[in-house]
């Protein structure tokens, strides 16, 4: 079985890849599918111990992750762009890594919600506690979720998973990356700072620029609308220099969804998208 899903009907010319944060799945960006135009397509993965996959073992190693979808994403040459929230835009980062190194660098890398893996500081693996702590403190998991222990217990190994990934992170030097890579955070995020963000500069030959939205780690879950159309127009820019804006053309959602070229345009200036 394959780990990464197309997330968007129909075959576009090139792709987004989306890395959901840790214990996220790929399901968390199917809502951005409203605001892509038809020529691109949005990608994500979906891993084992998660929704369908949800009895599989979970990946543990960050090796094996990232190895295995840069695998995929090989099979298939089409102009490709990174976005990654949290623990996501470290996945999103290796991968960018590990393409360049294979001869087939993304176009774009868009990082959220994480410091610059060079800032890093080596992590102890949390306890379960300190994980949920950690969920409790982000805000965005309904506080049910930890009042039932049946369901705790399902969930759990994926969760573990990937915050133990996280936490024994440790950054190796490498080639600067060729992609446009930009940073994204919350203004209220105490756990990234304007001066983590920033530090991505370091990891691209062409600077980063930064952006912030009110909120705090999980500030996209409010702004999804917004980070989305940031995202596929720095992707859009990335592959042709073209900047895109909503078509008249409304989606199921009541929502306008560009169809061509022809709809795109200057993004507003708040973006802040170098050519």
């Amino acid at each position: 079985m394959t780990w990464l899903r197309r997330l968007s009907a129909g075959d576009g010319t090139s792709r987004i890849v989306c890395l959901p944060y840790a214990g996220g799945n790929g399901t968390v960006y199917e809502s951005w599918t409203r605001w892509l135009p038809s020529e691109v397509e949005l990608w994500a993965p979906f891993l084992p111990a998660r929704e369908q996959r949800m009895l599989e073992a979970p990946v543990e190693d960050m090796e094996l992750l990232v190895g295995t979808l840069a695998d995929e994403l090989s099979a298939d040459e089409r102009p490709t762009s990174l976005f990654g929230h949290s623990f996501g835009a470290l996945v999103a980062f290796e991968l960018s890594r590990r393409l360049q190194r294979r001869s087939l660098p993304v176009r774009c890398l868009v990082a959220s919600g994480m410091p610059a893996p060079q800032t890093l500081p080596p992590r102890p693996a949390p306890t379960d506690a300190e994980i949920l702590d950690g969920l409790r403190a982000h805000g965005a998991t309904p506080a049910s979720f930890f009042q039932q222990p049946e369901l705790l217990e399902l969930v759990m190994p994926g969760i573990r998973a990937d915050y133990r990934m996280a936490m024994g992170y440790r950054y190796r030097e490498d080639a600067r990356l060729s992609a446009r890579v930009f940073a994204l955070g919350g203004t209220d995020d105490p756990g990234v700072p304007a001066e983590g963000l920033a530090a991505w500069a370091e990891q691209s030959q062409g600077g980063c620029p930064t952006r912030m939205w009110q909120g705090g780690h999980m500030y996209l879950l409010s702004h999804v609308e917004e980070v989305a159309e940031f995202v596929i127009g720095c992707h859009l820019q990335s592959i042709g220099g073209e900047t895109w804006k909503r078509a008249p053309s409304q989606s199921p959602a009541g929502r306008s969804r560009p169809t061509t070229a022809a709809h795109r345009a200057t993004p507003p200036p708040s973006w802040s998208i170098p050519a």
